[in-house]
């Protein structure tokens, strides 16, 4: 009996080994080196986006973005050219954190620009006179990054209903009444836009050690 074996049933190894007997001597250092300087110089060059993925003069907030993911996020958004609006309940950022850095690689380089807002996202009245303020400011908001969030490494058998109330209130309703504040604004104008929640692994797994206060 015979029987034709389909291409896709070939593995990983022999097409691995065959790609690289394909390429030329030189290509592994070349290759990667042309690779790697190309996409540093591309970070600060918006042209070889596709129309589609850029963010030009669209204005977003992003809640915890004085750190951590939410900064990461916001410059990611800067990248693509957007204008972004951080929120957070941390004190103002110093001028040697990495969101000034951020901050100054938005004017400098990426040419738009990032604001800070000092704000609890467990306050909604004062959430969302802040939100209300930049869409008043710029005229519109495009899009939120509901990046907020804290946690404590304590034994479950000892939390307290206090610190559950205040986990829960940033992690959980503040996301809601970010979300909310921004919906609303987007409303008044009848402007459309799209609300990204983050998540976090730490819902699913013990991140023992990390701690976000």
């Amino acid at each position: 009996m015979s029987f034709l074996i389909p291409k896709t049933a070939l593995t990983a190894a022999p097409r691995a080994l065959l790609a690289r007997r394909s390429l030329p001597q030189s290509t592994p250092t070349a290759a990667f080196s042309r690779a790697f300087h190309q996409t540093q110089s591309q970070r600060n060059d918006r042209s070889h986006l596709l129309r589609e993925f850029s963010l030009k003069d669209r204005v977003v907030v992003v809640s915890g973005g004085a750190r951590g993911v939410g900064l990461t996020q916001a410059e990611a958004l800067l990248e693509a050219g957007a204008v972004v609006h951080a929120i957070d309940r941390l004190p103002r950022p110093p001028q040697d954190s990495d969101f000034a850095r951020v901050a100054e690689r938005a004017a400098s380089e990426l040419g738009s620009r990032m604001s800070y807002h000092r704000v609890d996202v467990r306050d909604q009245a004062a959430l969302g006179e802040v939100v209300g303020g930049i869409a008043e400011k710029e005229g519109r908001i495009d899009g939120l990054i509901a990046a907020a969030g804290i946690q404590q490494e304590t034994p479950a058998l000892e939390y307290t209903a206090e610190d559950a109330d205040k986990m829960l209130g940033v992690n959980v309703t503040g996301v809601f009444m970010t979300a909310q504040a921004v919906a609303r604004e987007m409303i008044k104008r009848k402007q459309k836009g799209s609300l990204v929640l983050i998540g976090s692994m730490s819902g699913t797994v013990a991140n023992r050690g990390l701690i976000c206060p």
